[in-house]
């Protein structure tokens, strides 16, 4: 807990610092930009925004890459603890991707199938966007992230997704259904249930999952199931693994699920780690 209060004093001091700065800057400290990439994949322009950690040149041949999901939500905070935690000697310099989200593109690109099981009522719209998954995979793994290792010249020693609920989904939809991309997963109070547990379905059905680290959260007042299939998924995760894969699981007895997120960002990027 002491830890916790610590590292939000922190970002709250780093945060209040660095509204007053101009979104990009090159100083050999921190450089970020905001970027626009056509999509094949997709057959549209997505934004990104793209933080490299301080003084990034000199460190190219020991980056890691963490992807956000719902990147306008988690983004900030992303970058102040990963920044914290790399002069902590914890974690390799970072650079984050962070993808920014509508109600409608997290419907459409975090969802695995196209659900038509149970609609619920009032969702009618989102649910006829939902499906499009692989389309968004082929997006991140064969468009976004080569794009950015060529036009900064960079390898990556490791990648890593985020997600939050929906997003939760579909960060543990990479590990599940294209895990070439990824080698890490933060799936935060994910929403396994759609399509009646679809991807615990696929879960059982391929067996043993292929990853090196993944961490899986939910709070402890987590309604709607959340809690329960996070605990299923960590239980199945430990009978199943190899040796040399890394399981942990947080229920936050404080959080709910619009608030786990927040730790979860902050405890899975320590638990990734090097």
């Amino acid at each position: 807990m002491n830890k916790i209060i610590f590292l939000l004093l922190l970002i709250l001091i780093i945060s209040c610092n660095s509204s007053i700065k101009t979104e990009i800057q090159n100083d050999n400290k921190k450089i970020s930009e905001l970027e626009t990439f056509h999509s094949k994949s997709l057959k549209e322009n997505i934004p990104y925004k793209i933080i490299f950690p301080e003084d990034f040149e000199t460190k190219k041949d020991s980056l890691s890459l963490l992807v956000l999901l719902d990147g306008d939500d988690y983004s900030g905070i992303a970058e102040n603890v990963a920044s914290l935690y790399e002069f902590s000697d914890k974690i390799y310099p970072t650079v984050i991707i962070s993808l920014p989200s509508t109600k409608e593109s997290r419907w459409t690109y975090y969802t695995p199938t196209k659900d038509t099981t149970k609609i619920e009522k009032g969702f009618e719209y989102l649910y006829s966007k939902t499906g499009k998954f692989n389309e968004f995979a082929d997006f991140v793994g064969n468009e976004l992230i080569p794009s950015v290792k060529n036009k900064y010249n960079i390898n990556f020693n490791q990648k890593t997704i985020f997600g939050h609920s929906l997003g939760g989904l579909g960060a543990l939809s990479f590990a599940v259904l294209r895990p070439e991309i990824f080698e890490n997963y933060i799936s935060a109070s994910p929403s396994t249930m759609y399509d009646q547990h679809f991807i615990f379905k696929t879960i059982e059905k391929n067996g043993r999952l292929n990853f090196n680290s993944m961490f899986i959260t939910a709070g402890l007042n987590d309604a709607n199931g959340y809690r329960e299939n996070v605990e299923w998924l960590k239980e199945y995760l430990d009978k199943h693994k190899s040796e040399n894969q890394k399981v942990g699981m947080e229920i936050y007895d404080t959080e709910n699920h619009s608030t786990s997120g927040l730790k979860s960002i902050i405890d899975g990027i320590e638990f990734i780690g090097k």
